[in-house]
């Protein structure tokens, strides 16, 4: 038996681009949210601040370099980067480039399409579309976006299962034709002397179909919206009972948010609730008919101040053991299921107060849960 290895989530928004400029104001990078964030209670740990004030800029070979290191000295195997592509437009591309261009920054990956419109939610406008997503039905398009994944899919780094590179999709009910562009993909990545490509739908809630899962080789739960808006958790919090609405469209679910946002306030939850749901149903494939492969994924923190300020979503309660004990769990039970990753939100979402990578505050310590959990599973594994 191996030791599953534990994929981090890499957010690249630390770095300016025009139209951030444009729509957000000159200079701005996901470091200005960060930085601006004010606390909204007594003992609310806001703003974070990375250690030695390192806002970095991550389109710097050094950086990724140093993240690389780090990462994996600490037990960490590989980054999941984040893609955003619009039908042609890419945005946010540089660090993952960047990357790719320097073979000597020792890390695996792989590449997960985060698929959704970009908007003004942050802002209380979800309504207004600042770039939309339009998954256009057109070979060509699905053609040039395949071409400049190529080189990422080719590069040795890149992570596999069943001898072909994992591609994650971020709302995969979103693309209006499923079959037809992963059936096409596949011929292209056979046609370039791949095996394929394997396929991972992001599950972050209830699917309002799931005809699309039939083109997937697996399902990644993304955590902790997964749980927080699963039927498990409504029973224990009365704001997360009216996930059914995300079966009406799109649209309306973009005015209901705005009106949410306009209603409420700050909501903490109960991080202990959610990792007891994540826990019981840990490799659970709701899915049955489709046989998919199921991979879990983990967080310690999670805290959207620094984007929805005094709407924002706050997950808290765990003591440092309860981290290190959840995610134990959860790591042995991938190794009774033979998963080969656990995937971790995040490496660096500072904006969320997702990430592992040290903080002013408490320095390496999740970086140190990592590590331990890891070293822990290994001597196990070797007294069997």
């Amino acid at each position: 038996m191996n030791i599953p290895k534990i994929i981090a989530f890499y957010f690249p928004q630390f770095h300016e681009i025009p139209e951030n400029n444009e729509w957000w104001g000159k200079g701005f990078t996901d470091w200005k949210l960060v930085k601006e964030a004010k606390p909204l209670y007594e003992g609310h740990n806001q703003p974070r601040i990375p250690i030695n004030e390192d806002y970095y800029n991550p389109c710097e070979k050094e950086t990724l370099k140093k993240q690389a290191e780090l990462a994996k000295k600490y037990g960490i195997e590989g980054f999941m980067f984040y893609h955003y592509w619009f039908d042609g437009k890419l945005y946010l591309e540089k660090p993952m480039e960047v990357f790719l261009s320097n073979p000597d920054i020792d890390i695996s990956f792989c590449v997960t399409w985060a698929n959704e419109s970009w908007t003004r939610s942050w802002v209380g406008k979800p309504e207004i579309f600042l770039q939309k997503q339009l998954h256009t039905n057109d070979k060509k398009i699905w053609e040039s976006h395949f071409n400049y994944l190529l080189p990422f899919f080719k590069d040795p780094r890149a992570i596999m299962i069943e001898d072909k590179p994992v591609f994650l999709i971020y709302q995969p009910f979103l693309i209006n034709n499923s079959k037809e562009m992963i059936d096409f993909w596949t011929e292209l990545a056979i046609k370039n002397g791949l095996n394929g490509l394997y396929f991972v739908a992001i599950k972050n809630h209830d699917f309002q179909t799931t005809e699309f899962l039939e083109s997937y080789n697996a399902i990644m739960k993304f955590q902790p919206r997964e749980a927080y808006t699963s039927k498990g958790f409504q029973e224990y919090n009365a704001a997360s009972r009216f996930q059914f609405l995300r079966r009406l469209p799109h649209i309306f679910q973009l005015y209901l948010t705005k009106l949410n946002q306009k209603l409420s306030k700050h909501k903490i939850y109960d991080s202990k609730i959610l990792w007891k749901i994540i826990l019981e149903n840990s490799f659970v494939n709701e899915f049955k008919q489709t046989k998919l492969k199921v991979f879990e994924s983990a967080f310690f923190e999670w805290d959207n101040t620094p984007r929805y300020k005094k709407k924002s979503k706050i997950f808290t309660g765990l003591s440092f053991e309860q981290k290190k004990k959840n995610l134990k769990i959860l790591m042995q039970d991938a190794v009774k299921n033979n998963s080969p990753y656990v995937f971790f939100n995040a490496w660096n979402e500072w904006s969320e107060s997702a990430y592992l990578e040290p903080d002013k505050k408490y320095g390496y310590a999740h970086l140190d849960i990592i590590k331990e959990v890891t070293d822990d599973l290994k001597k196990e594994l070797n007294h069997l």
